[in-house]
């Protein structure tokens, strides 16, 4: 477990196969809250000693499954940590009838240093992404990666073919046409890129620091168009 900022760690998991052969890496972020409880988002498929070192900094109050594409360990989660509060995001209901969801997001319940929004517009995805307001980072599954090294060729051609190859933080192609709605999905950038950030913690990579104004460049597959800051563009 790597601590990326105060009061917030990322937890690696194990790769995960990709269409082409490709591997991409894992990881969930873990979040101590005002209370002192922990928040796991898009949990992974972890070892006892990542369990010992999660129990280390606090107890896991609630569980974030984030997406339609985050959601496959979620149940073995919720068996770990049974008190957990389960919160999903819409859909998710059908993909996992056997998991317990407590709540649906964007709602929750964790208190006034984490901000949630599911990123609209793009139904097939349906990605919540958090804000810890207290060291400005943006939490999130896929709306960005960051693979500085990639497992095999293979995996740098994916990378490559989707648009997040290179080492950097950037947003895949698949964005572009996954987006059903623009005007949501416009109106979704806005709100998180008015948030104070500070640095991103995405699911498949390393957290890297980035402001807001550094971000927004690399939101214009999702928004339809180029984003500056404080110029948001007709709908």
């Amino acid at each position: 477990m790597e601590s990326i900022a105060p009061d917030v760690w990322q937890v690696p998991g194990p790769s995960i196969r990709i269409p082409g052969g490709g591997k991409l890496p894992t990881c969930s972020t873990v979040i101590r809250l005002a209370d002192r409880s922990l928040l796991v988002y898009s949990p992974v498929e972890i070892d006892d000693a990542a369990v010992a070192a999660i129990a280390a900094v606090g107890d896991v109050a609630h569980l974030i499954v984030p997406s339609l594409l985050h959601h496959l360990f979620a149940e073995a989660a919720a068996r770990r940590w049974p008190k957990a509060m389960v919160h999903a995001t819409p859909g998710v209901r059908h993909k996992q009838p056997g998991l317990r969801i407590d709540r649906e997001l964007p709602h929750g319940d964790w208190g006034a240093g984490v901000e949630a929004e599911l990123v609209g517009g793009t139904p097939k995805l349906n990605e919540v992404v958090l804000f810890h307001r207290p060291s400005g980072t943006l939490v999130c599954a896929d709306l960005f990666f960051h693979v500085t090294r990639p497992e095999n060729l293979r995996t740098r051609f994916v990378l490559a073919l989707v648009g997040t190859g290179g080492g950097r933080l950037a947003q895949s192609r698949e964005w572009s046409f996954l987006r059903k709605d623009r005007a949501a999905a416009r109106a979704s950038v806005d709100r998180i890129l008015g948030w104070p950030i500070a640095r991103v913690a995405v699911c498949h990579g390393s957290a890297t620091e980035i402001d807001a104004a550094g971000l927004a460049p690399r939101m214009s597959r999702l928004y339809g168009k180029p984003v500056r800051l404080g110029e948001p563009g007709p709908v």
